[in-house]
């Protein structure tokens, strides 16, 4: 009687098909946790436009006092590989542009500074964080929002109606 010295090619099928189906879940979970940590690092690069903010906020007593001139950033400063852009409003709003995450499309980060009560001390704003553009599930868990804030509303561009024509007769 011969006895058999290798893997059978049942054996090696079998072994194939189930590092295909661990390959099909393990990829995609891979690409959206390195997608996820990048836009994490184009968050980091927000923190001194949060700064700005918290600055002219402590100073002028309070987001319903900014002034436009209170606001001043030199985006570039902070840039990184995975910021496009970073934008403060005269509200204190931070947009924050991503690039080069591997989402397609790269996500959009809106900080919204929330004003907290003087009783409770320490910092006087905390922040909410929203994605405006792009896939809402690679939202890093550095990007929260407070249980008491309505999310913010997603601007899309206005349409404007075809202009409507008078029939002459």
């Amino acid at each position: 009687m011969r006895t058999s010295k290798g893997i059978s090619l049942v054996t090696l099928l079998v072994i194939i098909a189930i590092l295909v189906v661990v390959a099909a879940f393990a990829v995609p979970a891979w690409r959206n946790h390195q997608i996820a940590a990048r836009a994490d690092q184009a968050l980091k690069a927000g923190d001194a436009a949060k700064l700005v903010v918290m600055e002219a906020v402590t100073t002028r007593g309070g987001l319903i006092r900014l002034q436009p001139g209170d606001l001043s950033y030199n985006a570039a400063s902070a840039s990184g590989p995975y910021v496009s852009k970073i934008d403060i409003s005269q509200s204190g709003r931070i947009t924050i542009a991503t690039k080069d995450t591997g989402s397609s499309p790269d996500p959009t980060f809106l900080l919204t500074p929330i004003e907290t009560s003087s009783k409770q001390g320490g910092a006087p704003l905390t922040w909410s964080c929203d994605i405006i553009a792009g896939n809402a599930q690679i939202k890093p868990a550095s990007c929260t929002r407070p249980d008491n804030v309505p999310a913010a509303a997603v601007v899309h561009p206005a349409t404007t109606p075809a202009p409507a024509h008078a029939l002459s007769g």
